[in-house]
């Protein structure tokens, strides 16, 4: 039985039938087009969650386009590209492990995807050509009854901002919501299931032969040497688990539709950052026109990067995030503190070790003793968290579309002149509360 929040939750994000039968007509006349400008070179085919009536409201519609085993690559990027921009408005570019077209038919998102076409896994040539095969596969699988269980999970994770395994989000994407939902049979069974989830959970049986180190491993009928919750973050999957022991524990409707973190005024930010007495620091660098899936790796990348130089330089973290907002990349930190005593003890090796004379040797006259060890007090060279960013910069590898801006582009911004100057930035980051508690 249903609850009456779940039945709430499906009346706002299930499609109406009047919405599915514009988005068929809307395939057919995609299709219809696709055929015109193939040549026999393709057959076009609708994959992902349209096909499925697995899709949330305002779906995005997955068009392939399938070649044969011996087209060449060429042929299958520049004619995929060509009638991709022939057909749809607004285009780009996007990659997946070959270029494809992404853009606008008749309001509607619209991916126009090239592929092999394959009826065996081993045959493969690419990784989107299993997109077809894990469309026959849901479609031959799922129960009629078991799509609004896929819709209920998909709301659900979103809701939590889980849904979606885009570099941006790194959670559950939506084949992966619909062979969870298989695995377990309902939303609420998938629930309880999750909440007793521990790291490393294998779905179905064992992984044995293969080498899988993510959180979440789920074996993919299609492929068997793939774990398709690859993409998931750890952060995403402990989410998940703590969501679900919540929702059935105390269910609400917020789990699916959660409040916004509000934007405090700057004013108000700035007591809060006195209160807390820690120390805040931005850098900000012009967002290159990169696409997510190559842009997201790389902003974690420089983040993590530069989280370890403050901690090798003693500035302790507390908290750290990124974000891309309004063509700009935020990496925030809060530090413990933002300036260091030009004081540093530098420990020695302990009385008696053979490396004492060398250590001797290269501090000379300025050693002591403490606590059984040779120890010296050495001045500092980094004293500010900003000295380091700047120096560290200069050093690192930060992402090959990013590096140039740290160059030249960087700005730093610190303490209650962040709320000042970036205050949605900033009231996100201290808002660390979970989505349904807001």
């Amino acid at each position: 039985m249903r609850s009456d929040i779940e039945s709430r939750v499906l009346a706002k994000v299930k499609p109406t039938s009047a919405t599915v039968e514009e988005v068929k007509e809307v395939v057919e006349e995609l299709k219809e087009r696709l055929n015109s400008l193939s040549e026999g070179r393709y057959r076009p085919l609708l994959v992902g969650s349209v096909p499925k009536e697995t899709f949330l409201k305002e779906p995005d519609i997955d068009i392939f386009i399938l070649f044969s085993q011996d087209s060449s690559y060429k042929e299958l990027k520049e004619v995929g590209l060509h009638v991709g921009n022939q057909i749809l408005e607004n285009t780009v570019e996007k990659y997946a492990e070959h270029p494809y077209t992404h853009g606008k038919y008749k309001g509607y998102d619209v991916d126009i995807v090239p592929c092999f076409e394959v009826e065996d896994i081993e045959d493969m040539k690419s990784s989107v050509d299993r997109t077809p095969l894990h469309t026959e596969y849901i479609l031959s699988h799922l129960e009629e009854e078991q799509k609004d269980e896929v819709i209920l999970s998909k709301a659900f994770l979103k809701g939590i901002g889980a849904y979606s395994a885009e570099s941006r989000v790194q959670g559950f994407s939506g084949y992966l919501c619909e062979l969870l939902v298989l695995e377990y049979g309902s939303f609420v069974d998938l629930l309880k299931a999750a909440s007793e989830w521990k790291f490393g959970e294998t779905i179905p049986g064992t992984a044995d032969d293969h080498n899988f180190e993510e959180p979440l491993v789920v074996i993919d009928p299609v492929d068997p040497r793939r774990n398709v919750a690859s993409a998931l973050s750890e952060y995403n999957f402990y989410l998940f688990i703590h969501a679900a022991q919540s929702y059935l524990e105390d269910p609400s409707i917020n789990f699916f539709f959660p409040e916004k973190i509000p934007i405090k005024k700057p004013k108000e930010l700035k007591l809060d950052v006195e209160d807390r007495g820690t120390h805040f620091i931005d850098i900000t660098i012009p967002c290159p026109d990169v696409v997510d899936d190559n842009l997201y790796p790389q902003v974690h990348k420089a983040r993590r990067a530069l989280y370890d130089c403050l901690e090798r330089n003693d500035f302790s973290v507390l908290h750290q995030d990124d974000y891309v907002i309004e063509g700009s990349i935020h990496l925030m930190f809060e530090l413990k503190h933002g300036n260091l005593p030009s004081l540093i003890k530098h420990e020695g090796p302990p009385i008696g070790n053979p490396h004492t004379e060398s250590f001797e040797n290269k501090y000379g006259s300025d050693i002591y003793i403490e606590h059984g060890r040779l120890m010296v007090d050495r001045k500092r060279r980094v004293r500010t968290a900003k000295q380091a960013i700047r120096k560290a910069v200069k050093k690192l590898d930060l992402g090959s579309d990013l590096n140039d801006y740290f160059l030249d582009d960087l700005m730093i911004v610190e303490g209650k002149d962040i709320a000042e100057k970036y205050p949605s930035v900033l009231s996100k980051f201290m808002d660390k509360r979970l989505p349904w508690k807001r």
